[in-house]
Order: C-alpha cells, then sequence, then structure tokens
C-alpha cells in the first residue's frame, strides 16, 4: 500500500474496475458509494410531448452513474490508517472527475500569510503565556522557537492535532491529487486556498489563544485524541470520531464556546457551501471526491445531505 501512490503513473489502461463489497447498514466507512436520483425530464422535455406517462419520460431521461465519497485524514502513515491504494487507484479508474477541497499544487501567495502568521509586535508566548509556550516548543520540536512565536494559534492547534505532522507530499490528500491527475483526470476544487485560509482563521487569535493555552496545559487530552482519530479512522468509525472532537475534553466554558464558533466555519459553513457544488457534480457524471473525513458524518455531514436530498449513500468494504 505505501508504493501504490506512485505507482498510479503506470498502466492505468490496464486496471480491472474495482469491486468493493457494500457494508450491510452502510454507515460505517471512509468510502463511500454515491448514486444519485434518476434525472426527471425537464418541463421543456414534457411540454414537446404532454402525452407521454410520467414513467415512460423517466425511463427516457438520462442515466446517471455512481461516484465515490472519501473521507481523509490529515497525517499517519497507510499502514495506521489501514488503506490499500491499489484498491484506490482502481476506483479513481472508473470516474471521470476527481474532487478535492482546495488545490494542494497551488503556490502560497505573500497575501495568504495574515492568515498564519501574527504580526512581530504580537508574539505567541505573550498570547498564551510562557509556561504554554514552552511546553509548545517541547511537543513540537520540528517547529523552531522563532516561528512558533509567529504562528496563529489555530496553526499550532492543527499540528499538535496532528501529532506535529505535516502531510506534504506523502499526505493523503497530496497523494490522491496525484494519482488523479497522473490518471489523466478532470479536476475539481470545491474552494480556493484563500477560502480554506480564512475558514481556518475565521475566530480572532487573542480569542483562539485561550483554546491553545487550555489544550497545552492538558496536552496529555491532545496525544489521547490523536491516538483516537487514528483508532477510529482505521475501525472507519467516523461518527465516533466526531463525537470526540464535540466533547472538547480539557476546555473550558469560554474556550468551548470559541472552539464551537470554530468548528462551525471548518465544518458546517464549508459543508453548506460545497454540497450543491457535489450534487452537481454527481448529476453531470462519476466523480471521486474526497474531503476531510469529519466532513461526511453527524446531522449537518455531506452524506446526510445527500441521504435528505434523495442519493444513496452506501459504505463500502475498502
Amino acid at each position: 500500500a505505501q508504493d501504490a501512490g506512485s505507482a498510479a503513473t503506470d498502466g492505468m489502461d490496464a486496471i480491472a474496475p474495482a469491486v468493493f463489497p457494500i457494508v450491510p447498514g452502510g454507515t460505517r466507512g471512509v468510502l463511500f458509494k454515491v448514486t444519485p436520483p434518476a434525472l426527471a425530464p425537464l418541463p421543456a422535455e414534457l411540454a414537446q410531448d404532454p402525452a407521454m406517462p410520467a414513467a415512460e419520460a423517466s425511463q427516457n431521461a438520462p442515466t446517471v452513474r455512481d461516484s465515490y465519497l472519501m473521507g481523509t485524514i490529515h497525517f499517519g502513515t497507510p499502514r495506521e490508517q489501514g488503506l490499500d491504494y491499489a484498491a484506490l487507484e482502481r476506483a479513481m479508474a472508473e470516474v471521470d472527475t476527481f474532487v478535492n477541497e482546495a488545490d494542494l499544487d497551488q503556490p502560497w501567495q505573500p497575501a495568504y500569510d495574515g492568515y498564519r502568521w501574527l504580526p512581530p509586535e504580537q508574539p505567541l508566548s505573550a498570547m498564551v503565556g510562557a509556561d504554554a509556550f514552552e511546553r509548545a516548543t517541547a511537543l513540537l520540536p520540528r517547529v523552531r522557537p522563532q516561528d512558533m512565536q509567529r504562528m496563529k494559534p489555530w496553526s499550532v492547534l492543527a499540528l499538535l492535532e496532528a501529532r506535529g505532522e505535516t502531510p506534504g507530499e506523502a499526505g493523503m490528500d497530496a497523494r490522491l491529487q496525484r494519482m488523479a491527475r497522473a490518471a489523466g483526470k478532470r479536476i475539481v476544487h470545491l474552494e480556493s486556498l484563500e477560502q480554506q485560509l480564512q475558514a481556518l482563521d475565521c475566530v480572532p487569535a487573542g480569542e483562539h489563544a485561550q483554546v491553545l493555552r487550555e489544550r497545552l496545559l492538558a496536552s496529555w487530552v491532545l496525544r489521547i485524541e490523536s491516538a483516537e482519530a487514528m483508532a477510529h479512522y482505521r475501525g472507519r468509525n467516523l461518527d465516533a470520531w466526531l463525537a470526540n472532537i464535540d466533547r472538547m475534553d480539557g476546555l473550558g466554558e469560554t474556550a468551548r464556546a470559541t472552539e464551537q464558533r470554530a468548528r462551525r466555519c471548518l465544518l458546517e459553513a464549508r459543508n453548506a457551501r460545497w454540497i450543491g457544488q457535489l450534487e452537481t457534480l454527481f448529476q453531470d457524471g462519476s466523480c471521486f471526491v474526497a474531503v476531510g473525513a469529519v466532513h461526511l458524518v453527524g446531522q449537518d455531514g455531506l452524506i446526510a445531505a445527500l441521504r435528505r436530498n434523495g442519493y444513496r449513500v452506501e459504505a463500502v468494504r475498502l
């Protein structure tokens, strides 16, 4: 599995179609098969032949094709994640379009620096306190202290939650985009890099600093939550992962309220913005969609929204 991503550049035409068993109940998984509802005839088509029975009109409507919806995790190795990239490659070979959150190959622009860096006169240590900052440098030894002084709280929190890992080219999201590009797939992004950064930076740094400070002073909670996140992903139990996130263990009342606002920006608001785009893409052709796993579940998740709108969404064993 570890070398399957690099193999994506060779022999795509020879890859056999993916055959994934449907998971009974269809609720636990990280890869889901999405079947759009049958397309209804357009009013203009009915107007051309008003005598045509509705059943016959539906039979004459264009057929829709199945797609895949994949939940990704932003840290860990394929072995830890329990993923077979060769199987994902076969699934991607079946579709026309690859869809992900943002273009991972887009060059960084200096105009984006304000989303992740604090101003020089406002160092992170002054916001979270010397003890918490010292603990951050101990937990993230790969980050230079002078760089951490400039990092906004959300950026430090993201690193802590990912065990200090920066996925880069080896991360799942980058690997899937590379695989799609090598296979010659049409590639669509649900948002721009700047829109993604705006969602990450939606809570003022001064308020988010309290969340970071409380997380650092109870850093054992972070280590447990990172381990549980990977266990839930490998166990294909995304609902349990989201429930862990929603508990916000180790945070006081004020920090919980701040973290809830950040969560709405990152999850619910983006899901609401994406769902129309996704339904259009699913109706237009077959897609392989890869977004962060916790976007899929919960009452405001993408799976629930698709099912409310008549889509059949079934977990497949991967």
